[in-house]
């Protein structure tokens, strides 16, 4: 059957539309890659031993936001610069939704995003990513406490759209910064939604690393628990990378570091199970270390 001219253009109106859909909803931005890291509270920069955690493979180091409030940029800075020097790339680490209380990312009374507070923690979080040096933001307790199903008012304002939209309010602040955006998860998989308002695949789209605490002595996993963590972040949080969050004391009961060959073949497992990297929690509970260049990663951007 011949096509009239009217009937080609209606058909390359109808393809452009389709096309325009498909390629609105891919995410082409490139995400950055944590290979490991280590948290670190914010008294440290006085203590931690940089030589210690270089000479042991540590690239990344998740510096508590208490540091600049309790030592001043300067001091800060001087430290960063410190790290760098021994190829340790700093990101501040810093507590959303969580100081002592909780804060709701919703405001109950006018059953809106709680913006205020939003641009509030923004500000301090741009200031942060403006400290010479800082390579990245990591976003912690950026969740409800686990009653995220409490607050539901709807499609547009419940507690994973009031997670989520605080998460791109960020992004888009940092976007022109050339930041590293990474955001802890709790490890619950699809539950993590309606207790804690943390939609992974949303999430995953407006920043470039998520970081499942795994802490298998908390959640008295095994190594079972922690490659199956891994595999389903690995597949779920596309298109961020993967860090799993490691434990490396023995519990929240017991703060004894664990044995050296249960916490590496801990994060080897993770490697194993697709993870782009891991992280230990935390430089003050690791009292003796093993070198983490001698972990095999599954992945190739592991080992770039």
């Amino acid at each position: 059957m011949k096509l009239n001219k009217k009937q080609i253009i209606m058909i390359v109106i109808v393809c452009s539309i389709i096309l325009i859909a498909v390629f609105s909803n891919l995410d082409l931005k490139e995400r950055k890659h944590i290979k490991n890291g280590v948290w670190v509270n914010g008294y440290g920069i006085r203590k931690v031993n940089l030589d210690v955690l270089a000479n042991n493979g540590i690239k990344n180091i998740f510096l508590h936001e208490s540091a600049v409030k309790r030592f001043g940029v300067n001091n800060v800075e001087k430290w960063i610069g410190d790290a760098k020097n021994r190829n340790i790339s700093v990101h501040i680490w810093v507590q959303c939704l969580y100081n002592g209380s909780w804060i709701n990312p919703i405001d109950t009374n006018k059953k809106e995003f709680n913006y205020p507070y939003f641009n509030k923690k923004i500000s301090e979080i741009e200031n942060y990513s403006s400290i010479n040096g800082v390579e990245g933001i990591m976003l912690d307790y950026i969740r409800y406490p686990g009653d995220s199903y409490k607050y539901d008012y709807g499609w547009f304002v419940n507690g994973p759209t009031a997670i989520t939209k605080f998460v791109s309010m960020i992004e888009d602040k940092l976007k022109n910064k050339d930041k590293t955006l990474s955001l802890t998860v709790m490890p619950e998989r699809e539950s993590g939604v309606k207790f804690y308002g943390q939609d992974v695949k949303s999430l995953s789209h407006h920043v470039d690393v998520i970081v499942p605490m795994a802490y298998t002595g908390n959640y008295k996993g095994d190594s079972n628990w922690l490659k199956q963590i891994s595999q389903y972040y690995s597949k779920n949080s596309k298109p961020a990378n993967v860090c799993i969050g490691i434990q490396d004391y023995i519990s929240d009961n017991n703060e004894k570091q664990l044995d050296l060959a249960q916490l590496k073949n801990d994060c080897q497992v993770s490697l194993d199970g697709g993870s782009d990297g891991i992280a230990l929690f935390s430089w003050e509970l690791m009292k003796n270390w093993f070198d983490l260049k001698t972990l095999n990663g599954t992945n190739e951007k592991y080992l770039k």
